[in-house]
């Protein structure tokens, strides 16, 4: 049962991904813009259970600054979005006495912007790193496949044959097997499909890519299941029936757009 509610959920959840990329900016920025706002809240329920949860006025513009800046390319928004955070935010913060631990706070308010704002914001980016626009909304699909792709396989493999735990610690339910899997799968995407989208990304850079990528998106999901474990929860929160909450599933996106995006204008690929 649990097993057919996550296929229900994972094929709802990708299917909506696919048809806003298709139908272009402003959907995918819609749909972005409705998934961090979600994630925001369950961050900073997380936040909250740690007895620091981040102030809603430097959360909320932050993110959504970080997140839309691709549509405003002009404006040098990491240095304005941080400046106005620590110029205004920071003493604004300091001042407020009800505040627990307010530092840490600040914080977390900085880390949950970066994270679904900042990160996030890298897909979007995607959408418009050329001026092909099927090209682009492409290079959103591997980034996107990487994920979902590295998180399935990984699921199914570590529950058929997974024997040894992975980073056991941080998250008991993960193995080697699903971990190993997982990755050499969202590889082998990116290998084969990121030369036809790209070509002067050749086979052997595409695989390189696709290592960063998968690294990137293992990453993500293993720093939100320590968070999960710090705040004393299994899931961030309960929107998606058999996965638990959106940033359980953003976790990883948040990191493979960055580390896609950026590894391929270092190529000067785009």
């Amino acid at each position: 049962m649990k097993l057919r509610q996550r296929i229900l959920s994972a094929s709802i959840l990708v299917g909506a991904l696919v048809v806003a990329v298709a139908l272009g900016w402003p959907w995918l920025a819609g749909l972005a813009v409705v998934a961090a706002g979600v994630g925001l809240l369950e961050f900073r329920r997380l936040g909250a259970a740690l007895g620091a949860a981040p102030p809603w006025w430097l959360l909320a513009p932050l993110t959504a600054f970080w997140l839309l800046r691709a549509a405003y390319p002009q404006v040098a928004a990491t240095d304005i979005g941080l400046g106005v955070a620590l110029v205004a935010g920071l003493p604004l913060i300091l001042g407020t006495a009800s505040a627990r631990r307010p530092l840490l706070g600040f914080a977390l308010g900085l880390v949950g912007a970066a994270w679904l704002g900042y990160g996030l914001g890298f897909l979007l980016l995607l959408d418009r790193a050329t001026g092909d626009p099927a090209a682009n909304a492409a290079l959103v699909y591997i980034a996107l496949g990487v994920a979902v792709v590295s998180d399935t396989v990984a699921y199914l493999v570590g529950s058929a044959v997974g024997r040894h735990h992975f980073f056991a610690s941080v998250s008991p339910r993960k193995t080697v097997e699903g971990a190993v899997a997982g990755a050499l799968a969202a590889v082998i995407l990116v290998g084969v499909a990121l030369p036809l989208v790209l070509p002067r990304v050749g086979p052997l850079l595409a695989v390189g890519v696709g290592v960063v990528a998968v690294a990137a998106s293992q990453a993500g999901d293993l720093v939100e299941s320590q968070l999960k474990r710090s705040a004393g929860v299994k899931d961030a929160g309960g929107w998606i029936p058999g996965h638990g909450g959106i940033l359980d599933r953003l976790d990883s996106l948040a990191l493979v757009g960055p580390a896609v995006y950026s590894v391929l204008k270092l190529l000067h690929a785009f």
